[in-house]
């Protein structure tokens, strides 16, 4: 990992080269969460994003696609989206990322169960405590992680710049934001991290959010429109 290079507050969009990151979306039940399974076809190093509760559909997918995973990465620390990082983990031996202020929940997930879960969530340790431009390299793919306070205060997004794609999690979803009603949610913080993504990423940036179809900002025209606080 290391630091991303900025510009005045902004990303530097690096050239986009086509064909070179190939990404597999998987959603399990049943909050319907999206999982991703990211592949640099140049070395084939793999992470998979937000496991969720698809672990063993990505676990069976790898078998076919011959990547090993490097990395797990998580956009925030609830359990629908953390549950199978350590079935992940045990099988691939990947690293488990996730922004340093929402590392604690993995032990509040692992000590309390869920409604749509079976139990408690198998324990895990964050192996990578991201921080604002962190980057995770893949072969020639690199994710960058941008903190994006509001669902959660370490929620966190990781955008690939030669791609122009952003894997939002729970802050950016198709004609809506993630919740902020919840623990260490945050109606205001979260109108600041949604404009800061409309203002400072391309808007024909795809985001492949953590629930619901993918987007791109270009179509999420709303979020200019925001005012502060952000009531929901």
């Amino acid at each position: 990992m290391r630091q991303c290079d900025c510009r005045d507050g902004k990303f530097i969009t690096r050239p986009r080269i086509h064909g070179a990151m190939r990404v597999t979306t998987f959603t399990a039940p049943p909050l319907k969460n999206n999982a991703y399974l990211v592949v640099d076809d140049s070395s084939l190093d793999a992470a998979v994003i937000d496991p969720g509760l698809a672990g063993q559909k990505i676990l069976d997918s790898l078998k076919l696609s011959g990547a090993s995973v490097k990395f797990i990465l998580n956009t925030h620390g609830h359990a629908d989206h953390t549950a199978d990082d350590a079935k992940v983990k045990a099988a691939t031996g990947a690293k488990v990322g996730i922004h340093e202020v929402d590392a604690f929940w993995f032990d509040r997930n692992a000590k309390s169960g869920r409604p749509y879960l079976q139990g408690p969530a198998l324990p895990v340790k964050g192996d990578l405590l991201l921080k604002e431009g962190s980057e995770i390299k893949l072969g020639n793919t690199v994710l960058v992680t941008m903190h994006t306070p509001g669902h959660t205060l370490g929620s966190a997004v990781f955008y690939v710049a030669s791609e122009g794609v952003l894997f939002s999690g729970d802050t950016v979803m198709a004609g809506s934001s993630g919740r902020t009603d919840l623990q260490d949610g945050s109606p205001a913080k979260m109108g600041f991290s949604l404009k800061r993504l409309y203002r400072d990423l391309p808007a024909d940036t795809r985001v492949l959010p953590g629930h619901g179809p993918e987007t791109t900002l270009r179509r999420e025209s709303w979020i200019a429109d925001l005012s502060y606080p952000l009531i929901r």
